[in-house]
């Protein structure tokens, strides 16, 4: 099994082949002191996941003039910074909509989110957090079963470069593989089964 460091250089030398613009933007990796320092502004505690992403790369770079386009990691989605990401968590929490024990990783730049479990008991799940969606719903078992899922659709070309130079996805597809990669995450097989 890959660890999280090895998909994320992984899904890097993808990127790189397609020659997407968001590595040039994103922040060098910080050291766990940091990431622990930095959590002691909330009440939550980082676990090993999210030790590994931030140390390999701390987010996208706050860059005037960038459009979300260049800076999406997967389609529609950046990688925030961890100041970015507790700051986002410190004014989400204020909703009511937004559970005290979730931590949004990657943002769209409007109003979705997806955002880590960091309660015990669902401790890891990433969950998408739309603003047009009644509520949230868990799309990934893990951070490492979320860029597997996305390693593997990168690989296959159900993430592609459009015509535009922007990232965008085969949504098809890409459930197929979520669902397979995530088999008991219901959100895959109710969207298969629509569509």
């Amino acid at each position: 099994m890959e660890t999280i460091t090895q998909l994320l250089n992984e899904i890097e030398k993808i990127l790189q082949q397609l020659d997407h613009s968001c590595l040039e933007n994103l922040n060098s990796g910080i050291t766990s002191l940091k990431i622990q320092e930095l959590f002691e502004e909330i009440p939550l505690q980082p676990n090993q996941d999210l030790h590994a992403l931030y140390t390999w790369r701390n987010g996208s770079k706050d860059c005037e003039g960038i459009t979300l386009g260049e800076l999406a990691f997967f389609p529609g989605f950046y990688l925030m910074s961890l100041e970015e990401s507790i700051q986002t968590y410190l004014e989400l929490r204020a909703r009511d909509a937004w559970d005290k024990s979730w931590f949004p990783i990657f943002a769209s730049g409007g109003a979705d989110f997806y955002a880590m479990i960091l309660a015990p008991e669902a401790q890891g799940q990433i969950l998408g957090v739309y603003v047009f969606e009644e509520e949230a719903q868990v799309e990934y078992r893990s951070l490492k079963s979320m860029l597997t899922t996305f390693k593997v659709c990168y690989e296959q070309g159900i993430i592609f470069r459009n015509e535009q130079g922007y990232l965008d996805m085969d949504y098809r597809k890409h459930a197929e593989i979520a669902h397979k990669i995530n088999p008991d995450v219901k959100i895959w097989l109710e969207f298969l089964n629509e569509t």
